[in-house]
């Protein structure tokens, strides 16, 4: 969605990655920062919320550089945003699963500092208790991601669990293979809901049910935000930010 709306409007992308580091985070924005682009969008870095750094985004704002957060965003960083309405998001995942029989209903999760995985975190809880379910600590397992994952996803099954909600597909499919080393059939002994809703998702087997978070259409929103401050002859920008809803793609990891 970036891309295709750049090239629209007759702007090219250059893209960096961080690989989820500070360093090389506030690195790239330094060279991308010296005259050499017209604005940025940008998702944050999984160690800059972790170390609730963000000196270096404020120095964008002060500069005025034109500037989109995309999906992870921080509440305390002046600048438009897009985001997927995370909690609404968990709700209608989890309440799916109650409402296809579903009762112990594991949660994988990220840790708290990143933002995704709480609020969707958030959305779970609410679905179990509108739905008069109980909410176990033993059940939300916040995933660290510098130990094995696979492990992790392995213990949840220690519970009895009849279905696991993963805020991501890469979760969910570590799911269903540690599902199959249990002996465990997916979805008829366990069911298994993902996020985001990729090629992971779609080639997986069984092909997994996911939220749809609508990447493409966030992707063209935060570019569209970020052509009209380039182009904007207003110096007194008003930070706005962008909800997307989702919906639930039904596949063969539920009932």
């Amino acid at each position: 969605g970036i891309e295709e709306g750049a090239r629209e409007k007759g702007y090219r992308i250059m893209v960096c990655f961080s690989n989820e580091s500070y360093k090389n985070e506030v690195e790239n924005l330094k060279v991308l920062s010296n005259g050499s682009v017209d604005g940025l969008i940008i998702s944050i870095a999984n160690e800059t919320l972790e170390g609730k750094k963000f000196n270096h985004f404020h120095e964008l704002i002060k500069e005025e550089i034109p500037l989109v957060m995309l999906d992870r965003v921080q509440d305390s960083i002046p600048c438009d945003k897009v985001i997927v309405d995370d909690i609404s998001a968990g709700y209608k995942a989890t309440e799916y699963l109650v409402q296809t029989g579903c009762k112990n209903i594991a949660i994988l999760t990220t840790p708290q500092h990143v933002t995704v995985g709480r609020l969707r975190e958030q959305g779970y809880r609410k679905a179990l208790l509108s739905n008069n379910l109980k909410v176990s600590a033993k059940l939300i397992k916040e995933i660290d991601e510098s130990q094995d994952i696979p492990e992790q996803i392995m213990s949840v099954f220690n519970e009895s669990v009849d279905a696991i909600f993963a805020v991501n597909e890469i979760y969910a499919a570590i799911a269903i293979k540690m599902a199959k080393k249990r002996n465990l059939k997916v979805p008829d002994d366990v069911a298994v809901v993902g996020f985001t809703d990729g090629l992971i998702s779609e080639y997986s087997s069984p092909s997994i049910t996911a939220i749809v978070q609508h990447g493409k259409m966030m992707g063209r929103q935060a570019v569209e935000m970020l052509i009209e401050q380039i182009e904007s002859e207003n110096n007194n920008h008003t930070p706005r930010t962008k909800v997307v809803s989702s919906n639930l793609h039904i596949r063969e990891s539920s009932k």
